[in-house]
């Protein structure tokens, strides 16, 4: 709690207004442990309230900043500072993957398709907030969210983990990406790692606009989440669709310029 409010008095000199939150695109499954430490942020303690939630884009990692004395004492900080800090534990105790801010005081302003900037109500009991996030799709496998039967569950359980480690590669192929306000296609390379469905993606940008790297993870079913930065402050996320004949991604960068890719099927 010290930390968090020392990290608003260090940015006390800029206001609320004075900088634009960029916020998660794509599909997110948050973990037992990042919704536990929502709830809280939602709820509050002592007059706090809840400012910025920042997720690490696999959903295993997250880092909150809170308003100490209500909201209209909240002042400074940014999206930036707040996700470098998740990524400050997702490298430590994670994969190390990239963050992104999920809340801006009770709403939840990551796009993943479904949500619709829906806000949070913090009289909820916990049961009401999970689910609200299983609906919004942050919590879960899709159908498997709503199943209510135990042996339909174990049974939709069994049938997603054996296809996502049947599914499983490795090495190294060749990418193809378009993005809005460049010309030019961009070709790059994404190196699968076989041990964890996670992996990395290189890329030169044209016009020596700089390169790009980011990360992957790969979920249930055929899904997963990426994202990459790039050297000329520029970024983008989104999710993609992935098989063994090959997989193509969608997303937005921090402008909401659109962003596809292609990966060459395996050979």
């Amino acid at each position: 709690l010290a930390f968090l409010v020392l990290s608003l008095i260090l940015f006390g000199n800029q206001t609320n207004k004075s900088f634009a939150l960029e916020y998660g695109y794509g599909e997110l499954k948050l973990s037992n442990n990042v919704v536990d430490a929502f709830i809280k942020f939602i709820k509050g303690k002592n007059k706090n309230s809840p400012y910025l939630f920042s997720v690490a884009i696999d959903g295993l990692e997250y880092q909150y900043w809170i308003c100490p004395g209500g909201v209209n004492n909240c002042r400074g900080g940014s999206h930036k500072q707040v996700n470098k800090d998740c990524e400050k534990y997702s490298k430590k105790y994670g994969s190390g993957a990239k963050c992104a801010v999920f809340a801006h005081n009770r709403i939840i302003k990551w796009d993943n398709g479904i949500n619709k900037k829906e806000k949070i109500n913090s009289k909820w009991s916990d049961e009401e907030i999970r689910a609200k996030l299983t609906e919004l799709g942050f919590i879960g496998t899709g159908s498997e969210s709503f199943v209510t039967k135990k042996t339909e569950k174990k049974k939709e359980e069994k049938k997603t983990e054996k296809k996502v480690t049947s599914k499983t590669v490795s090495g190294e192929r060749a990418l193809a990406l378009t993005w809005e306000g460049y010309e030019d296609l961009i070709a790059g390379t994404i190196k699968f790692s076989e041990n964890n469905n996670k992996g990395n993606i290189k890329l030169t940008l044209p016009n020596n606009d700089g390169s790009c790297e980011g990360s992957y993870s790969l979920q249930d079913d055929g899904k997963g989440t990426w994202q990459i930065s790039c050297t000329n402050d520029m970024g983008a996320a989104g999710t993609l669709k992935w098989s063994d004949s090959g997989t193509t991604g969608i997303g937005r960068d921090y402008k909401d310029k659109k962003v596809k890719f292609t990966v060459a099927k395996k050979s």
